[in-house]
């Protein structure tokens, strides 16, 4: 409701913007979507076909969740980062991303998943979900931060320190157009190798 009415200004109101809704104008991740309070997450795409308008969530530096506007081939795609992996009945294996869906690898496609590690970054296809490429994160990587005071930054990833002693955190430095700047190592999102995978502008 508020990308459809406020954001995007495509209905000048919220009667319009329920009636677009709910007769399946706009797209999430390549899926239609009919309720209006559906949320939209990091890395959601939004499309709106009849328009050939596209869009990706992210976040602008200072400002928040923001709509980035992108080309249809990108809306085809979207990034997700691993925060969970654990095995399932049959000697399957499962894979939690960021934004609540899981990918899950059986038979021979195991293998794949068993080198995959929490934080690291998958490219999927939409709306079927297709691992496409993945990115693990570490020195040399591109990355972009997420969550914290830095948010919306992204660059070159130029160390990353693990091992450290309480009260320390692990952390990751990047150097982005601001500078070098140091976060959380759970803040990051690795988004690709040398150049990043989406349109950050």
């Amino acid at each position: 409701m508020i990308v459809v009415r406020d954001l995007l200004k495509y209905a000048e109101d919220g009667v319009t913007a329920r009636r677009l809704i709910k007769a399946g104008k706009f797209l999430v991740d390549g899926k239609v979507v009919k309720d209006p309070r559906y949320p939209l997450g990091l890395m959601d795409v939004f499309s709106a076909p009849e328009l050939e308008e596209y869009y990706r969530v992210l976040i602008k530096p200072r400002k928040g969740p923001s709509l980035f506007k992108i080309t249809g081939e990108e809306a085809g795609f979207k990034i997700c980062q691993i925060l969970r992996k654990h095995h399932v009945k049959g000697g399957g294996l499962a894979l939690g991303l960021h934004d609540g869906r899981t990918i899950m690898f059986k038979g021979e496609d195991v293998e794949t998943g068993r080198r995959l590690k929490v934080f690291d970054g998958v490219k999927i296809s939409l709306p079927n979900q297709k691992l496409l490429e993945t990115v693990t994160l570490e020195k040399g990587v591109y990355g972009y931060i997420h969550s914290g005071s830095r948010a919306g930054l992204h660059g070159t990833v130029t160390k990353i320190k693990r091992e450290v002693v309480f009260p320390d955190k692990p952390s990751v430095s990047l150097e982005t157009a601001q500078g070098n700047v140091t976060t959380l190592l759970k803040n990051i999102m690795p988004i690709g190798v040398g150049k990043p995978w989406i349109t950050l502008q």
